[in-house]
């Protein structure tokens, strides 16, 4: 090799600014014991960690984050475009994932708000395109689920809640 090649010339090269127009989009999976229940095969929680891979087939150029919940909330992926460490987040997730049972949406809201979109009390005035694609089996009435949503909408996070499970049992 010549010490010209050791050297790498490069020409021609320029400046410029690259825009980005993907999504931001937060899995938030309820892992209570209650996901284990067998009405969807094999069960609701491997039902839903299914789904998900699946839909991170169609996405391209949106960042993904994973997000467990049931009485307290982790981030067990931050928001990234890495599939590949999402995949094994996902793979990882069983109901020990958190450390307390129960089913608290509106602090994983919260959760979600601060700690993965970065959001603050004096907002944002970055514009971008999130999403909140929520899984649970239960419901919650403790944790002010609505009034967290409530300020989510207010600074344009559209959520989406995919209930699962039989309603009659």
């Amino acid at each position: 090799l010549s010490a010209s090649a050791l050297a790498r010339p490069q020409w021609g090269t320029k400046e410029g600014r690259i825009e980005k127009s993907g999504r931001d989009v937060v899995f938030l999976l309820d892992v209570s014991r209650s996901m284990l229940a067998e009405d969807l095969a094999p069960n609701r929680l491997e039902r839903a960690k299914l789904w998900i891979g699946d839909t991170l087939n169609v996405v391209r150029g949106d960042r993904v984050a994973l997000v467990a919940f049931a009485g307290t909330s982790a981030v067990k992926c931050p928001l990234t475009l890495d599939y590949g460490f999402f995949r094994f987040a996902l793979d990882d997730i069983t109901t020990d994932a958190v450390a307390r049972g129960g089913t608290n949406i509106g602090d994983a809201l919260r959760r979600v708000r601060t700690e993965v979109f970065g959001l603050s009390d004096e907002g944002s005035d970055e514009e971008r395109f999130r999403d909140v694609i929520l899984i649970t089996d239960g419901e919650d009435h403790e944790s002010f689920p609505v009034q967290a949503a409530e300020q989510l909408g207010a600074e344009g996070v559209r959520i989406i809640c995919i209930g699962l499970g039989d309603e009659e049992e």
